[in-house]
């Protein structure tokens, strides 16, 4: 198949090409897809490492390969992909104790009427309370809160059922709005919203 058409296949059809007929431009498309965002994932669950995070880019997209009789036509493949994204990172806490940064330009949806110094210092003691927060928590925060993936999606994604994504996203919220509630107290509750 030439390449020149596989930018209007589905994810999934292009998955069906490199399971059944191991077509590296198929693999090549979806690398042209996904490998932005995965990088953008990993530099935020390790630590804003980009070299190890583009490392980590490159291993998935090796063990896509690997693992491509695991994958299941019938689901979404961005769920799958970013599965073993999860799972990468999990090994990497276990084995480095990563934390994840934030940078500020991810935060712009966050309305604030304070001076840009403020604005600043918010933006370091979210980027604090989010560090302190347990994997398991950080991971459905950074997936939800930066990454915009639904609850079903992230349930997929970290393999637990959605009322336990529901409730380590309340722990981690909770946590965090907690340590941020002086720059706005009243509203501490909705700086982020779960639906």
């Amino acid at each position: 198949m030439k390449q020149s058409k596989l930018h209007t296949h589905s994810d999934e059809a292009l998955m069906v090409l490199v399971m059944d007929h191991h077509a590296h431009a198929a693999l090549e498309e979806l690398h042209r897809r996904y490998s932005k965002r995965l990088l953008g994932y990993f530099i935020k669950m390790l630590n804003k490492d980009v070299d190890l995070a583009q490392d980590f880019v490159q291993d998935l997209f090796l063990k896509i390969m690997e693992k491509k009789h695991l994958y299941d036509p019938n689901k979404k493949f961005y769920s799958w992909v970013f599965a073993i994204a999860s799972n990468q990172c999990k090994t990497a806490y276990r084995h480095f104790g990563k934390t994840i940064e934030l940078h500020p330009e991810q935060h712009d949806q966050v309305k604030l009427d304070e001076s840009a110094f403020e604005k600043k210092q918010f933006l370091a003691d979210l980027q604090l309370a989010i560090d302190q927060l347990e994997h398991i928590h950080k991971e459905v925060f950074v997936l939800r809160f930066l990454e915009h993936f639904s609850l079903q999606e992230i349930a997929e994604i970290t393999d637990v059922q959605v009322g336990t994504v529901k409730s380590r996203l309340f722990n981690a919220t909770k946590k965090v709005a907690e340590q941020l509630k002086r720059y706005n107290p009243k509203h501490e509750g909705n700086l982020f919203k779960m639906n």
